[in-house]
């Protein structure tokens, strides 16, 4: 089925349930303009959307199960946008439950597909199910985080943090590695609507740099859960898919309209954000891709040409730099790079994330086999050392952020369990060349977080209102897609 005929029989579900869904938006958008309308335009502009986005896709999500699985996929890297609004609404009552929601109306669908014989439950099994390892390793990291939120001080914010993200994204990935369609077309689905809920997720942060580049001559972005550095974590584990999906038609060709208008998004994103470590992040990318679809290299040179220039030039420009660069418009690049304190200068830069560093250390040195507890850095980051006049929620590292929550036992089988499908797809994709194309991207993808994840800083999680579980979502379906394409495609 084509795109275009897919989104035809989702419109036509939706119409017979358009008074529901008539009554629910105008009921809900009456009372946020009642509550912010007039005293925040933009906002309110923002829930137009955003309300009918929820409605209709909860109620999608009830179509059929391979709908549930796209639905919750595309709505996942939302959530924060739509927490944001609640914020905004002084609704932070509403806390993590709109993950919960849409995670109970998966689990429901799911027993449905069971009882309608689409889901196989002996492929997850431990005596000898095809993803038996992967099944262990799974109930091993449930175990520890459980351990780990019940010695943690808040037990309760721990043990939320912990079923919102990792029991949650355990199950889900499960259920689809359960699912019965092995069709490589199944795969391609969840990439390109993962894909889709990533770049979506951007725009608000896109529209804001814009606006002020545009009006008021400075490039600003948003700060938390939708600014640019959570945000550009997990999209660098996407952008593979859509660099490759959008300039080589041959791989998916269904989606191949969809992919390229995600990088037209993703260009504009990248050409605003002012990040070091994206940089080196995208670059990445773009080499790694180009040698995978070496056909290409010209149309991948001129993207990387448009988005280097945008991203090289905010980054000149970053105030830190402002020094180096006034000398090196004096005396040239060649006096500067000749200078004794060059070296000295360039390394200054990058000293922000020690004092954070240290603190993790020193959490680690006291609890090293269980760590802190699932989202307890904020709440020890003074206790450790961290200066009150600039709080920081964690760890700013890839990998201190889940050995100070989670523990040393957790973090050491968290990373040699993600070594195995890594490797492993990479042998296979070089073995079954029809693969290489799912496969590989998220192989780049993957190795592009981790070098940005310990240069910037990236959490797989956020554990203040709003909440995100965004990162690790994205990260554990880059995996379950491996998973599933290593055990069930040739």
């Amino acid at each position: 089925m084509s795109f275009t005929n897919e989104c035809k029989e989702y419109l036509s579900y939706l119409k017979k349930y358009m008074y529901i869904i008539l009554s629910l938006y105008i009921v809900c958008e009456a009372v946020i303009f009642i509550k912010i309308g007039r005293s925040n335009v933009f906002m309110f502009a923002s829930t137009i959307f955003v309300t009918l986005f929820i409605i209709c896709s909860i109620i999608l999500c009830f179509k059929d199960f391979e709908t549930t699985i796209k639905m919750y996929i595309l709505s996942v890297p939302l959530i924060p946008l739509i927490l944001y609004i609640f914020f905004r609404l002084k609704m932070t009552w509403i806390g993590t439950s709109m993950y919960w929601l849409y995670f109970f109306i998966f689990i429901i669908n799911a027993f449905k597909a069971f009882q309608n014989d689409k889901l196989d439950f002996s492929k997850i099994s431990l005596k000898n199910g095809r993803y038996k390892k992967s099944m262990l390793v799974y109930l091993v990291l449930i175990v520890l985080a459980f351990i780990s939120a019940i010695l943690s001080i808040h037990k309760l914010e721990s043990l939320n943090i912990m079923g919102v993200s990792l029991v949650s994204m355990t199950i889900i990935s499960l259920l689809i590695l359960s699912y019965k369609d092995t069709n490589q077309e199944f795969v391609k689905d969840i990439i390109a609507y993962l894909c889709a809920g990533v770049a979506l997720s951007s725009i608000p942060d896109i529209i804001v740099a814009l606006y002020t580049i545009i009006f008021q001559g400075k490039n600003q972005h948003l700060y938390g859960v939708l600014g640019s550095n959570f945000m550009l974590g997990y999209t660098i584990i996407v952008l593979p898919f859509i660099l490759l999906f959008a300039i080589n038609k041959d791989i998916c060709p269904k989606y191949n309209k969809v992919f390229k208008l995600l990088l037209l998004i993703e260009t504009v994103n990248l050409c605003t954000q002012m990040s070091r470590g994206i940089l080196v992040a995208v670059f990445i990318c773009f080499f790694l891709t180009i040698i995978l679809d070496r056909k290409n290299f010209i149309k991948y040179l001129l993207v990387a040409a448009i988005i280097f220039s945008g991203l090289g030039y905010n980054i000149m420009h970053r105030w830190e730099f402002n020094e180096i660069r006034q000398e090196i418009e004096v005396e040239g690049i060649g006096g500067i790079v000749q200078g004794p304190g060059f070296l000295k200068q360039v390394l200054d830069q990058t000293k922000s994330r020690r004092p954070i560093w240290i603190v993790a250390f020193r959490m680690i040195g006291d609890n090293p086999y269980f760590g802190v507890g699932p989202g307890q850095f904020k709440n020890n980051y003074l206790d450790y050392g961290g200066k009150p006049t600039r709080m920081y929620i964690d760890a700013h590292n890839i990998v201190l952020n889940v050995a100070t929550e989670m523990g040393l036992i957790f973090t050491v089988i968290f990373f040699i369990a993600c070594l195995f499908p890594f490797f492993k797809s990479l042998i296979y994709g070089w073995k079954y060349k029809k693969t290489m194309g799912v496969l590989y991207p998220s192989l780049i993808g993957i190795t592009a977080l981790f070098a940005y994840g310990n240069i910037t800083g990236q959490a797989f999680m956020t554990s203040t209102y709003p909440v995100s579980i965004v990162p690790a979502f994205v990260f554990v379906m880059a995996y379950t897609i491996m998973i599933k394409t290593t055990n069930e495609s040739k």
